[in-house]
C-alpha cells in the first residue's frame, strides 16, 4: 500500500517526555482518529512507548500498528536539533545506552538552572520542575513550574522572560552529537530522520549547510510534512532531499489534544512519487 493511501504519523510525544497523554489515552485517540501507522516518538524515552505497545496488546480488534521510535536532542556545529529513530530496536542496548546518557543530561541541566534562578533570588524550581514530569524533564515542564510558582502568566512568557533565548538565564546544552546519535539509530536498525527542519532558530543557508551534514553523516529522512509548515517551506525542503537523496517522512508533533491543528495525523500529504520512509516500514511490517 502506497503512503499516499495510509494513514499514518510518524511523531508524537506522551506524558513520558513534554506530552499531556498518557501512552494508553494517545493510542486510544489514534484510534479515534483511524490512524493505521503511529510512531510514538518521546524526548530521549522509550517507555511511553513500551507502555502502549503492552495496552494495544490488550485490544480486541484494531487496525492501529505502533512503530517503535524515539526523539533524540543532537549537538551541531548548527545549535540543538531533534532526530527522530524510527523503526528501531527499543531493547538495543547501544541506543538504550544514549537514551539513558540524555535523561542523565537533562537532569543535570536542571540543576544549573536552580543554581542560576538562585541567583536571582527564585528558589524551588528544581523540585517544581520535578514534581511535573513523568521520567524526562524538558523546558516545558520548566516553564509550566514559572507558571505554578506565579512568576509568569504562561508557558510562552516563561520562555520570554527567563528561559528562552533571549530570557535571563542562559543554561548551555550538552546533547549527543549528530553522527553519535545516527550511529546509534542505525545499529538499532532504524531510519534517522531529521525532524521539523524549518523550525530551528537559523537562517535558510545554514539549515542548508545542516542538511548537507545530516546527509554526509549518514542521515536517512527529512521531515517535510508538518504543522505550520508554508508549502513554499516545504517546496524547498523537498528540493534539498531530492539533491541529497533522502527519504521524507510526516508527522503531527502531538503534544496536546487541545491544539487542533497539531492533532495527530494532521498534517499536509507528501505525494505518493516521492521516496518515503513508510515504504521501509511497509516491507519491513511484511516480513
Amino acid at each position: 500500500m502506497t503512503q499516499s493511501l495510509m494513514h499514518y504519523d510518524f511523531h508524537s510525544h506522551t506524558y513520558y517526555s513534554d506530552g499531556v497523554l498518557s501512552p494508553c489515552d494517545l493510542v486510544d485517540r489514534a484510534r479515534s482518529e483511524n490512524l493505521q501507522l503511529l510512531a510514538i516518538s518521546d524526548h530521549d524515552s522509550i517507555s511511553g512507548l513500551m507502555e502502549a505497545k503492552q495496552y494495544l496488546k490488550q485490544q480486541t480488534i484494531t487496525d492501529l500498528k505502533l512503530i517503535n521510535a524515539v526523539e533524540l536532542s543532537v549537538q551541531t556545529d548548527f545549535g540543538e536539533i531533534h532526530m527522530v529513530g524510527l523503526n528501531i530496536d527499543p531493547f538495543n542496548t547501544e541506543l538504550l545506552k544514549v537514551i539513558e546518557l540524555q535523561q542523565q543530561k537533562r537532569l543535570e541541566r536542571l540543576s544549573v538552572y536552580e543554581e542560576k534562578f538562585n541567583r536571582i533570588n527564585i528558589f524551588g524550581i528544581e523540585q517544581a520542575t520535578l514534581d511535573l514530569s513523568t521520567q524526562v524533564v524538558t523546558r516545558s515542564h520548566l516553564a509550566r513550574a514559572l507558571v505554578l510558582m506565579n512568576l509568569v502568566k504562561d508557558n510562552q512568557q516563561a520562555f520570554k522572560k527567563y528561559i528562552g533565548k533571549k530570557g535571563r538565564i542562559k543554561v548551555a546544552t550538552n546533547w549527543v552529537a549528530m553522527e553519535q546519535a545516527i550511529l546509534a539509530i542505525h545499529g538499532a536498525g532504524g531510519l534517522a530522520i531529521l525532524a521539523h527542519p524549518t523550525r530551528y532558530p537559523m537562517s535558510n543557508r545554514r539549515l542548508t549547510y545542516l542538511i548537507e551534514e545530516f546527509s554526509l553523516a549518514g542521515g536517512d529522512a527529512l521531515e517535510v510534512a508538518y504543522p505550520s509548515l508554508s508549502p513554499d517551506k516545504k517546496a524547498w525542503l523537498l528540493q534539498l532531499r531530492q539533491k541529497h537523496d533522502l527519504l521524507v517522512s510526516g508527522g503531527s508533533d502531538f503534544h496536546y489534544p487541545d491544539l487542533k491543528w497539531t492533532d495527530l495525523g494532521r498534517f499536509p500529504r507528501i505525494d505518493s512519487n516521492i521516496p518515503h520512509v513508510i515504504d521501509i516500514i511497509n516491507n519491513k511490517l511484511k516480513v
